[in-house]
């Protein structure tokens, strides 16, 4: 329907998506009542406005693709209430998530483009440069590949390495991205190759370590892999971590519903997982990372990102 250029009728808006049209002309009348759709009574023709066009495509900076995510979620509902309950289970296992995993894959696709990239990349002082002139980097959880292909094409003199614990996402990385300059690999972000270290001066992780059970650890490792002097690029969730100082950030509640349904309980499926859940915060993180050893820890706004942050951090010389 964000394609019509004129109100058409239930018959003609199903014949052209190829429906049924009682089916369509049910739904209608929800979104009608939902004020997502306008009609008018006389012709009985429905149109979607322009104003509103843009939230309904299903691309990630609107409604419509957030909603899909939901609706991956809410298969998992009774299983999210019996890990509420006291004699219930610890947490849920990620071989339940699969729904939830191919839509995630597909609404990182438009995460970014390649200038939100180089912005997010430009706010660590002389990364470009080196970037530009040729260095080692490693995107730990790069899911399908599309973040680390878009580095490797922006950067074609620099060698990229792709690592995510699930198999059939690297196997799709590998299938997506044929650029010379890029590798993927199955590794466990807790237990990277012991001949990797000091090897990257540069790794990039986009919404991954508040998932992991064991995030510390991972960022353990994360930071011997870095060469001294090398940099870290956390994407991170744009939130504090006291849900009192969430009030204002841009779809707080949302945040924490997904949070609720995914994040929390496959990290505690994990004895001893510390779930740490979407919001763990801008706080919380740039101490994690001070206290693991990293300096020059800073966060940035993410320009034309507003739900999202970069906290960069250093590696310290002479390590």
């Amino acid at each position: 329907m964000a394609a019509m250029d004129e109100p058409m009728t239930s018959q003609q808006i199903a014949d052209a998506a190829g429906l049924k049209e009682r089916y369509v002309r049910e739904w209608l009348g929800a979104m009608v009542t939902g004020t997502i759709v306008n009609t008018d009574p006389n012709s009985e023709k429905f149109m979607i406005p322009k104003h509103r066009q843009r939230e309904l495509v299903s691309t990630r900076k609107n409604q419509a693709g957030l909603a899909r995510g939901l609706t991956s979620l809410y298969r998992l509902q009774d299983d999210v209430m019996d890990c509420f309950r006291k004699e219930g289970p610890s947490g849920i296992p990620h071989s339940k998530y699969e729904y939830h995993y191919r839509w995630l894959a597909s609404f990182k696709k438009n995460d970014y483009d390649d200038t939100k990239m180089r912005a997010l990349i430009g706010q660590v002082s002389g990364l470009e440069k080196v970037l530009g002139a040729g260095i080692h980097v490693c995107d730990v959880g790069c899911n399908t590949g599309y973040h680390v292909g878009m580095l490797a094409k922006l950067f074609p003199s620099s060698q990229f390495v792709g690592v995510d614990i699930s198999e059939s996402a690297i196997a799709e990385a590998q299938k997506n991205n044929q650029s010379v300059n890029t590798t993927f690999e199955t590794q466990d972000a807790y237990n990277l190759p012991s001949d990797w270290s000091d090897k990257f001066f540069y790794v990039y992780v986009s919404k991954v370590i508040h998932d992991l059970a064991y995030s510390e650890k991972a960022l353990v490792e994360i930071y011997r892999i870095l060469k001294p002097g090398g940099f870290l690029s956390l994407v991170e969730v744009n939130a504090h971590s006291k849900p009192s100082d969430n009030l204002s950030i841009p779809n707080a509640q949302g945040i924490y519903v997904f949070s609720l349904c995914h994040c929390v309980p496959s990290a505690l499926n994990y004895p001893g997982g510390n779930a740490l859940g979407s919001c763990w915060g801008r706080e919380a993180a740039t101490s994690m990372l001070k206290d693991i050893g990293f300096d020059c820890v800073e966060v940035f706004e993410i320009p034309n990102q507003p739900e999202e942050i970069h906290i960069s951090a250093q590696k310290p010389q002479g390590i």
